[in-house]
């Protein structure tokens, strides 16, 4: 195995670049991070402004009583701010799922969610804190997640690592587990080279080596869909659908690959297509060279008789 890394360097076998992603590639996913963030605050104004409201014993008080006050155990304003707490975070996953097109976002806002509800409900409060209203036990969880989705994105982008040698290229991520791709030159067929506004500003992008098989690329689709309708005999419904599909030959892959949000994208596709150039010229130099020796074969034969 080569020193330092998690491969076996080949016969002749050389390290060209050894390249991390850009710190800006993984931006979506500390944003994401930050939102939860912003979405912190906005919930706890809003749990004070209901908290206000219940306090002043306005009609908004009994509105809510009627509607959220069937709960034994629960009071109607812990419940009411519950509820709201679950729409919003899981609208926010399903919103970012489509813009990620990815489900994986609205699989972490429900689980952020769930561990919230599980927490306030079944969790008692420590004596130190006591003075904090148990039903902002999930605002402070969000400020958790977020902090710890800042840290894990940075972990998991310093977990990639791209490798070009004279002879492929090499793709390894480690993020808990680990999983390494690698492609020879000569079975590239296609390089796509996509670079955002950011991208061209900062100087990064994303290279993707397509191959003849086109492992590992796929296409882009998204769907999502959130409604609510009234018990049965009722008129009134509510629903918000998302849609969309993209099926243009438009290549897409994960970041372990392609060369993700790598630095001097130009750089890094002239190394390899000149290794690609090389890769094809080097039948026909040793076809060329082979020609040349059985001529001298064949001169030397004819001079000894």
């Amino acid at each position: 195995m080569a020193k330092g890394y998690d491969f076996d360097l080949l016969k002749d076998e050389r390290i060209d670049a050894y390249i991390k992603p850009h710190p800006l590639s993984f931006l979506k996913y500390y944003l994401a991070s930050i939102y939860l963030i912003f979405l912190a605050v906005v919930l706890h104004f809003l749990y004070l402004k209901i908290h206000e409201l219940m306090e002043l014993k306005t009609g908004f008080t009994g509105f809510l009583n009627l509607l959220f006050g069937f709960i034994p155990g629960i009071d109607a304003e812990s419940l009411f701010f519950l509820v709201t707490f679950w729409f919003i975070l899981v609208l926010s996953g399903l919103l970012i799922g489509v813009l990620w097109v990815s489900k994986a976002p609205l699989i972490y806002m429900v689980l952020i969610a769930l561990a919230g509800t599980l927490i306030e409900i079944y969790s008692p409060l420590p004596q130190y804190l006591a003075f904090m209203p148990k039903a902002t036990i999930k605002i402070w969880l969000l400020y958790i997640f977020a902090a710890a989705g800042l840290l894990l994105t940075e972990i998991y982008r310093k977990g990639h690592s791209y490798f070009l040698t004279n002879y492929r290229i090499i793709t390894v991520k480690k993020f808990i587990g680990k999983e390494i791709r690698e492609i020879m030159y000569d079975k590239i067929s296609d390089i796509y080279v996509d670079q955002g506004l950011l991208g061209r500003i900062f100087n990064y992008g994303t290279i993707i080596p397509i191959s003849e098989s086109g492992f590992g690329l796929g296409e882009d689709a998204s769907l999502a869909y959130l409604s609510a309708t009234t018990a049965p005999g009722g008129k009134s419904s509510i629903g918000v659908g998302f849609g969309g599909k993209k099926s243009a030959s438009r290549p897409r892959a994960a970041t372990y690959f392609s060369l993700y949000g790598v630095p001097n994208p130009r750089k890094v596709r002239a190394i390899i297509v000149n290794r690609q150039l090389e890769t094809k010229e080097a039948p026909i130099l040793r076809r060329i060279e082979d020609l040349l020796k059985e001529d001298k074969e064949e001169k030397g034969d004819s001079q000894s008789s």
